[in-house]
C-alpha cells in the first residue's frame, strides 16, 4: 500500500533550519577546534580579517604631476 504524501505539508520543510543551523555549528566547531590547536590559525584569521575590512593607504607616494599633451591640440569647429 503506498502513503500519500503531500508536498505543502510543514513538517517537510521544517528540517531545512535545523539543517542551515547543523551546518553552522559544525563550521563553528571545526573553527575552534583549529584555533585551539594550532595556535598559528588565530594569525591566520587575523590577518585574514583585516584584509578583509582594511582600507588601503590612501596617502600620496610623492607629489603629483598633471599630465600635459605632448603637442598642442587644435579645436576644430563646423558650422
Amino acid at each position: 500500500m503506498q502513503q500519500y504524501q503531500d508536498k505543502n505539508d510543514p513538517r517537510e520543510t521544517g528540517n531545512s533550519p535545523r539543517l542551515i543551523f547543523a551546518i553552522l555549528g559544525g563550521v563553528l566547531l571545526m573553527i575552534v577546534v583549529l584555533v585551539t590547536n594550532y595556535p598559528a590559525v588565530s594569525e591566520w584569521i587575523s590577518v585574514a580579517a583585516q584584509a578583509g575590512f582594511a582600507t588601503p593607504d590612501m596617502t600620496p607616494s610623492g607629489p603629483t604631476q598633471i599630465a600635459q599633451p605632448a603637442e598642442q591640440m587644435h579645436i576644430v569647429r563646423s558650422n
